[in-house]
């Protein structure tokens, strides 16, 4: 009878860079641990690695870049960590501790080893040593149709600026010149799209383009680098969906933490936005819940993408996160989760009760600031809202305002919250059609409560009559409930006065 040969079986093992993965198995921490084994492995596929032909200790360390010395000690500790996984054996050595080194015959061909996803051969190898190799010319990709390009940047200018529907109409003009078969091209203007979409609060077209970047990311035919950076910001569009659509900050909490921390890192610009609107989802979450703890860390995650769109210098990113942590400054001290503090306090931004009301004007004016030198924002509203709301928070009067402008060196240019209300109206009037009808109910109705305390009570009751239109082109019933609640609130005020 013939004998049967069962093959071993084969272990996957992962080489990451603070340890080793071997199939399933908890992960075994350790520099390197995988850094000799890939020098192993290196070693292995030119003939050497082997019991008639070794790896001298001095061979191994000069196969990891960056390493001036290979000790007794660290090799006897890293390979001490196999002794109780299916790996035990895999190294072999005449002394654990000094060698000569080789991998076992038998065991290695049942092991299947992995960098990010590749197997751990050829170049992937020197790339993980760290070791210097010839550069190589790229595969060249075919060159962008120049109709393409153009509209493409002019679509981003228009979007920098808050110009919506233009940098839509800029995009379809793109899409007839997209190359054939070239997903990444395609990508770039769904994602475009899905930004202005969210932007605009047109939820259904944000699902529709989610769902076709979705249909990407399953096309071999994209790099694995862009395809994990397509991955993640489609990730923060659907967590946007949960939240602004769905109004659900606990599922989109859930799907930013998806979001891969190398990718992360690897990207400033999706940094600041996965930590500005899981600052804003956390905000939310707080407040709903009364929990302070979360309150820290959303201030904590509007930090971090605040710093990171600063150190990149990133202005757009930079005004935007400086405007939301303003404004969640301002929700949380309303909601009493951080301490209110005077705007006239002598320990001014660095008091040990935490920020206050001022600091979150700072922040604001900063925000102001940045729109107004690299012309950003044009069509929004949502600068004015926070101050208007900041300003009635703190109990502020115009001229203690204007004063804590003046002091940053960012005076606002008018004389009371009225004028100042009109101007930034009027500024956008051209544009008012991309402004969300709920961000011209709350700028209005704002608007109205200081000019009554103004004592502009013709001006109030007109703007609280367009309030009233505005939020009956809303279509969440809740949100246009509220509006006119509130709207209702103020007109026997000004009535009165």
């Amino acid at each position: 009878m013939t004998a049967v040969h069962h093959s071993p079986l084969t272990h996957q093992i992962q080489l990451l860079p603070q340890g080793l993965r071997i199939d399933e198995l908890p992960e075994l921490r350790s520099r390197l641990l995988p850094r000799l084994i890939a020098a192993l492995l290196q070693a292995h596929e030119q003939g050497l690695a082997r019991v008639d032909s070794p790896c001298s200790r001095a061979e191994l360390r000069e196969r990891i870049a960056g390493m001036a010395e290979l000790h007794r000690t660290q090799v006897w500790r890293a390979l001490a960590l196999l002794d109780d996984s299916p790996l035990a054996a895999l190294i072999e050595a005449s002394a654990r501790s000094s060698g000569p080194f080789w991998l076992n015959a038998v065991l290695l061909p049942a092991c299947r080893f992995e960098i990010d996803g590749e197997p751990a051969t050829g170049e992937a190898l020197a790339r993980w040593l760290g070791q210097q190799r010839p550069v190589r010319a790229p595969a060249a990709a075919p060159l962008l149709p120049l109709a393409y390009a153009e509209a493409l940047a002019r679509a981003d200018y228009l979007l920098d600026r808050g110009e919506l529907y233009p940098a839509r109409l800029a995009l379809q003009q793109a899409a007839p010149h997209v190359p054939p078969g070239d997903d990444a091209a395609a990508a770039a203007l769904g994602l475009r799209r899905a930004r202005i979409a969210r932007r605009l609060g047109d939820w259904a077209a944000l699902q529709d383009e989610l769902r076709e970047l979705g249909q990407t990311l399953n096309n071999s035919r994209l790099p694995r680098l862009e395809r994990r950076q397509l991955r993640a910001r489609v990730a923060i569009l659907a967590a946007w969906h949960w939240f602004g659509s769905l109004g659900q900050a606990a599922p989109a909490l859930d799907k930013l933490d998806e979001v891969d921390p190398d990718v992360l890192a690897a990207d400033s610009t999706l940094r600041c936005d996965h930590g500005n609107l899981r600052g804003i989802v956390l905000r939310e979450l707080a407040i709903a819940r009364g929990d302070a703890a979360l309150a820290a860390q959303s201030l904590a995650s509007l930090g971090d993408a605040l710093r990171s769109a600063s150190l990149a210098g990133l202005p757009d990113a930079l005004q935007v996160c400086a405007a939301n942590l303003s404004n969640a400054i301002g929700r949380l001290v309303e909601a009493e989760l951080l301490p209110a503090a005077s705007v006239d306090s002598p320990d001014g931004p660095d008091s040990p009760d935490g920020p206050g009301i001022e600091d979150a004007l700072r922040w604001l004016l900063l925000s102001d600031a940045l729109c107004a030198r690299w012309q950003l924002g044009r069509s929004s509203l949502l600068n004015t809202i926070f101050l208007l709301r900041l300003a009635a928070l703190g109990r502020l009067n115009f001229t203690a305002l204007q004063r804590l402008a003046t002091a940053q060196g960012l005076p606002l240019p008018a004389t009371s919250f009225g004028e100042l209300a009109a101007q930034r109206w009027a500024s956008c009037r051209a544009r008012q059609s991309q402004i969300p009808a709920d961000q011209r109910c709350a700028f209005l109705l704002l608007w109205a409560r200081h000019a009554l305390d103004e004592g502009d009570a013709f001006s109030a009751t007109d703007l609280v009559r367009q309030a009233r239109l505005q939020a009956r082109k809303l279509r969440d019933e809740e949100a246009r409930r509220r509006y006119l609640d509130e709207a209702d609130a103020l007109m026997p005020r000004a009535q009165r006065a």
